[in-house]
């Protein structure tokens, strides 16, 4: 921008500010008054002092002419979208603030119809999934690589051939219409959880002629337009031009609130011309809009969207340059530690990257591309100059599994790692079987570097010496008194955890689990609709196989489905050996459990955690058969 428009910079946000110190009297919704309604109250007092006078002055109606209306999409509210459009390079743009499972909603009410084919990597946030069932959509999933550390990686570009395709249509048991040319949508995730990014640009080229719109779900990944590392690699970069080419409209859905600087919930949803001949109607998309925004919107936090907006347009490019620096000196820190304890005999954390010399890990996006052919990553199928590592995504890795995918029979499992790292006031984004993940947003300092290198150097002192538990970890001596003794040190404990984990080979069944897709029985909301109509019952692990799933099955980690609604339970294999083998290592270490969303964890007369997953009934026909 140029200087006559960065002083118009965050317009919502000034508008808002303007109004809130007028302390005019508001005869309006909410009921708080500016919060003064709230000092009549001990505890109300407490929470108006906590959270400070000008959050509640700016918590207002949409009854306020002078900062337009953020639903209709006008006056500042308008002015704060036009310029977060150019800031990010799109041609439209929303404040969304229901976050990016919401936005992900809207681009699905925007862009299909009930029966409508629709393209996802089945690597995709649950929010997508849940867009299939609320629109009636039939899905065709394209399959992400996958390691035997639990990460799950991109979409291969074989996946994206219009031979792969056209044979998952042809082979699709709830297509009717298999001579469809393009489908209606294509949802991918850019950069995945771990931070393996695509060459967007390549992928725009090859989709043009296989679907309508593009869709890039880019939650953990809204700052890839403010620094060079990442040209051509995020959902809103320039098209490329190329003779006789034709790119997609494309949507990018991103979280401001995950590694930018708005509040939690706060999303941006973009929308960038194509160059063929389909478009959208953007009145069309407002009316998506409408069909999931509250009519009470929260105005701090559409301001915290505008001013984010705003930071990045002047500052973006230094404080991204800034980020990338601290995470690769912190990755170097790490790469030193490992090799002195390792030339000593001893064992560190290491970085899930790929090899190089220190001086090659810079900014250089070159050095951080991924060569499918090295074993380092341990995904099959990727083309080298397809996917980069994203250095600002951090993945520590503790011993266990070696690279080419066999565990170790020494181990330390991560979740022990992560909870000691909580009880330094140290918080993981997340914790996999042998992997942790740091997200080094922009302002991470170099303290706070020092105090996560100094707590990961204090739990291998302690695991070395092995210190009694009591001292680490005195909940799990007090709460399961059963299964943690206080004599128990944390070596104990780490090798207790590890010999159940090399026993049940998770290193094998983690790739089982998402090698063959289940059997597509049913569209997803015809599934789950047997739960509205009474044709769902609660089934235990042994009851399960053969039958249909109601709810989508996502355990954490890895964080993507393991089986969707309409798909039928194996008889056998990885999706039931995780689940049998959750549900087991839940009894044996109670406060380590293993998160899933769609199964129901009860306790039965014994004290023993029981999953119980919803399933189709099956009819009487069925049943018979049986």
């Amino acid at each position: 921008m140029d200087s006559d428009k960065k002083k118009e910079a965050a317009p919502f946000f000034k508008a808002l500010k303007n109004f809130a110190l007028t302390k005019a009297d508001m005869w309006s919704t909410p009921g708080h008054g500016g919060g003064q309604g709230l000092k009549s109250s001990v505890l109300g007092r407490e929470f108006y002092e906590f959270f400070g006078k000008n959050i509640f002055r700016a918590d207002i109606s949409s009854s306020v002419p002078s900062l337009g209306t953020i639903l209709d999409h006008e006056g500042a509210a308008e002015d704060a979208e036009k310029n977060a459009a150019e800031i990010f390079g799109a041609d439209t743009t929303f404040f969304v603030l229901n976050g990016t499972s919401t936005a992900n909603k809207v681009v699905f009410f925007a862009t299909c119809a009930p029966g409508d084919i629709v393209l996802v990597g089945r690597n995709c946030h649950k929010s997508i999934m849940h867009s299939i069932i609320l629109n009636e959509v039939t899905p065709i999933y394209l399959k992400p690589a996958k390691n035997s550390y639990g990460l799950i990686g991109p979409v291969p570009q074989s996946e994206f051939t219009h031979e792969a395709i056209k044979q998952k249509i042809k082979e699709s048991p709830i297509v009717t219409n298999k001579r469809i040319r393009k489908v209606q949508l294509t949802v991918l995730t850019n950069s995945t959880y771990d931070g393996l990014i695509y060459d967007v640009d390549k992928i725009k080229e090859k989709m043009s002629a296989l679907t309508h719109f593009l869709h890039f779900d880019e939650a953990w990944y809204a700052y890839g337009h403010f620094h060079p590392f990442y040209a051509n690699r995020y959902a809103m970069s320039p098209y490329q031009k190329k003779r006789g080419v034709k790119r997609p409209p494309v949507f990018a859905t991103q979280s401001t609130h995950k590694l930018l600087w708005a509040f939690s919930q706060g999303s941006m949803l973009h929308y960038k011309m194509g160059t063929n001949k389909f478009e959208l109607d953007v009145q069309g998309l407002k009316e998506a809009n409408l069909f999931h925004a509250s009519t009470s919107p929260f105005y701090p936090l559409f301001a915290s969207i505008d001013i984010s907006a705003a930071i990045m347009d002047s500052d973006g490019e230094k404080l991204m340059g800034k980020a990338l620096d601290e995470a690769i000196k912190f990755r170097k820190e790490i790469i030193n530690r490992y090799k002195k304890h390792k030339k000593a005999d001893s064992w560190y954390f290491e970085l899930w990257q790929q090899e190089m010399k220190l001086k090659h890990v810079n900014k250089d996006p070159k050095n951080w591309i991924i060569d499918g052919s090295e074993p380092w990553h341990g995904f099959e199928g990727l083309e080298k100059e397809n996917v980069l590592l994203d250095p600002l995504k951090v993945t520590l890795l503790t011993p266990g599994i070696e690279e080419n995918g066999e565990m170790q029979p020494f181990g330390i499992p991560a979740s022990i790692v992560s909870k000691f790292l909580n009880t330094r006031k140290i918080i993981p984004e997340k914790t996999g079987f042998y992997n942790i993940l740091f997200l080094f947003a922009p302002g991470v300092g170099e303290q706070k570097e020092e105090r996560l290198v100094k707590a990961l150097d204090e739990f291998k002192t302690l695991y070395d010496r092995n210190e009694p538990i009591s001292g680490i970890f005195p909940e799990l001596i007090n709460d399961y008194p059963h299964i943690y003794t206080p004599e128990m040190g944390l070596k104990d404990l780490a090798n207790k955890v590890h010999d159940f984990l090399y026993i049940n080979q998770i290193f094998e069944i983690i790739p089982k689990m998402y090698n063959d897709l289940p059997e597509q029985v049913m569209a997803p909301h015809k599934a789950y609709y047997g739960l509205v109509d009474s044709k769902a019952e609660y089934l235990s692990l042994d009851e399960i196989a053969g039958r249909v799933a109601v709810f989508m099955i996502l355990p954490y980690p890895p964080g993507i489905p393991l089986i969707m609604p309409g798909e039928r339970f194996p008889q056998s294999g990885g999706i039931l050996d995780f689940l049998r083998m959750s549900e087991r290592f839940d009894n044996m270490f109670p406060g380590f459990s293993t998160e899933f969303h769609g199964v129901k964890k009860i306790e039965n007369e014994d004290g023993k955690i029981e999953y119980r997953i919803s399933c189709l009934k099956r009819s009487k026909k069925e049943a018979a058969a049986q």
